[in-house]
């Protein structure tokens, strides 16, 4: 096959011929233009790729963000899994000695509810197992919390534990960080010659033992809450909880670790060589608000009411308020909760890293042009230059250029000619075709015009029979309200009333002492009954029906 292409191309024939004869236009200008294109392709791949600016620069920056948000993201889920598997280990040490301190002190564990000094005897107890805990997890805290308390008359209700926070918190390492209590007793502070912490109180508030069993269920090991604001400090903070339970897997207590603003922000940094500094998040969203703990401080500190987020394309925009962010957010289970994590670069960063991206391709293309233009010079010189000289003397010498042996321009001379003839007898076509249809348009206005007044009149006589109809239909619908006016309940025939005195459902709702929906749910019961549509429609009724009273 290829055998018989290559005869039929008969390559050295063609050789010869160009050897004997002078290239055609059209093949100088095929070969000249391939060569362009080729070299300028070429050259705008080879700088596209010295450059490594392959794709416009907001798809390299959502596409570095991408990655970096999928590392960012699965350490946070190591950091959290790491935390949670602190917690579950705590839980099991702190129920271990729950149960012996019980088993020596020969006590239940309802009978260290009001009991002051077994309380801090456990406590004292239990110091150890919480600090070693605390310097081994990733934390900025630690804490235990029983359901008992040394005064079951407290309001709010209080219950006993301790609760240790890093002071002066300056690296995500804690080793050499000092350590103060922020819940427990004095005593535990007294023995293990802590400082008390500016919020320090005895015993701590927690909603937790009113939801623990439904929270701690069969697959549930462990729980990371919301961000939170730590009480009696400026503090926000996220928790991870573990149940403690008793021998009878009664759950008895919470332990865990606090992971405060600070600590995230410390811990959990994010940079990027080409994009510089970037801000991470880790967000709960609640109906579409979006709060949570970021690795700088400005937005830690910023109220987390002010946050708005929306996607634009494959972008998110984080609105601060004050100021925007750009960047991507991913989905992640923790625990049996589903949170955000967010990494994302402030607008003007963005912006400053689009305008260079969008230099440096400017660069590339006035390079390409410039080239170009120098190229398309040497191009003109070598290859146009001789063709409009050839055609000047065309011009000069009258003749079709046989004094010049283009065949080329002789055919396309008769082309030309050949054209114009053609182009007067089409021309002559498109007259008569144009009067035939002005004429047809003519005859098509005149009957649309007719239709139309046909059209107008059968209209008017329809609206009119609608009227009539309309009419008769209201007369229908009052009779049915007059003699459906006695099916109403006590209730619904008060509103009706209140109605009847110029009454707003708002007003009604309060004068009745009932919900908005309530009112909406009876509303719908007396439209049904009278059968009325609306509001307006009822009042229209009941002031014809009081006019007829009136009269008699």
């Amino acid at each position: 096959m290829n055998t018989k292409r290559f005869k039929m191309l008969d390559i050295t024939k063609i050789i010869k011929q160009i050897k004997a004869e002078s290239v055609s236009m059209r093949r100088r200008f095929v070969i000249y233009i391939i060569s362009a294109i080729a070299l300028v392709l070429s050259l705008i791949l080879l700088l596209l790729n010295l450059f490594g600016v392959m794709n416009p620069t907001n798809s390299q920056i959502l596409d570095v963000l991408d990655t970096q948000l999928l590392s960012y993201a699965d350490d946070i889920e190591h950091d959290y899994n790491k935390v949670a598997a602190h917690a579950l280990s705590f839980s099991d040490q702190i129920e271990t000695t729950v149960e012996s301190f019980l088993a020596e002190n020969n006590l239940a564990f309802e009978d260290l509810k009001n009991n002051a000094d077994a309380l801090s005897a456990l406590q004292i107890k239990l110091y150890n197992t919480v600090y070693l805990n605390m310097q081994l997890a990733p934390s900025s805290g630690a804490f235990y919390i029983l359901d008992t308390t040394v005064n079951d008359q407290s309001d709010p209700q209080l219950f006993n534990g301790i609760y240790l926070k890093y002071i002066n918190l300056y690296s995500e390492n804690t080793v050499n960080n000092d350590i103060a209590l922020y819940r427990g007793s004095f005593s535990t502070a007294k023995e293990n010659n802590l400082t008390f912490h500016s919020g320090w109180s005895n015993e701590m508030r927690t909603d937790f033992f009113n939801h623990c069993e439904s929270e701690f269920t069969k697959d549930t090991y462990y729980i990371l809450s919301p961000t939170t604001e730590i009480p009696d400090t400026w503090e926000r903070a996220r928790y991870v909880y573990a149940p403690i339970r008793d021998s009878k897997e009664q759950i008895i207590g919470v332990c865990g670790f606090e992971v405060n603003d600070l600590y995230f922000q410390l811990s959990k940094k994010a940079h990027d060589s080409k994009l510089g500094q970037l801000v991470g998040a880790l967000l709960d969203e609640e109906q579409g608000n979006y709060s949570g703990q970021f690795s700088s401080n400005r937005y830690n500190t910023s109220n987390s009411n002010d946050l708005k987020v929306s996607k634009i394309d494959k972008t998110t925009i984080f609105d601060f308020g004050t100021e925007k962010c750009i960047g991507k957010t991913r989905k992640l289970k923790l625990g049996n909760d589903t949170f955000t994590v967010a990494l994302m670069m402030t607008e003007s960063q963005y912006t400053a890293q689009v305008r260079q991206g969008q230099i440096k391709i400017a660069e590339i293309i006035l390079l390409v042009v410039l080239f170009a233009f120098a190229y398309c010079l040497f191009m003109s010189n070598k290859f146009v230059a001789p063709i409009l000289k050839m055609i000047e003397q065309l011009k000069r010498s009258g003749n079709h250029g046989e004094q010049l042996k283009i065949r080329e321009i002789d055919d396309l001379f008769a082309f030309l000619a050949q054209k114009d003839v053609a182009h007067e007898e089409q021309l002559k076509v498109l007259e008569a075709a144009k009067q035939a249809a002005e004429e047809e348009t003519q005859r098509t206005k005149i009957a649309y015009e007719k239709a139309l007044e046909e059209y107008e009149l059968a209209q008017s006589e329809l609206l009119q029979l609608a009227e009539e109809q309309k009419k008769k239909i209201v007369l229908e619908d009052y009779d049915y309200f007059i003699c459906n006016l006695k099916t109403l309940t006590p209730a619904e025939s008060r509103i009706y009333e209140l109605y009847l005195e110029g009454k707003t459902a708002h007003e009604i709702a309060a004068i009745l002492g009932i919900q908005e929906n309530t009112l909406k749910y009876h509303n719908k019961n007396i439209y049904s009954k009278l059968g009325v549509s609306s509001r307006k429609q009822l009042l229209r009724f009941a002031a014809l029906k009081q006019q007829q009273d009136k009269k008699g």
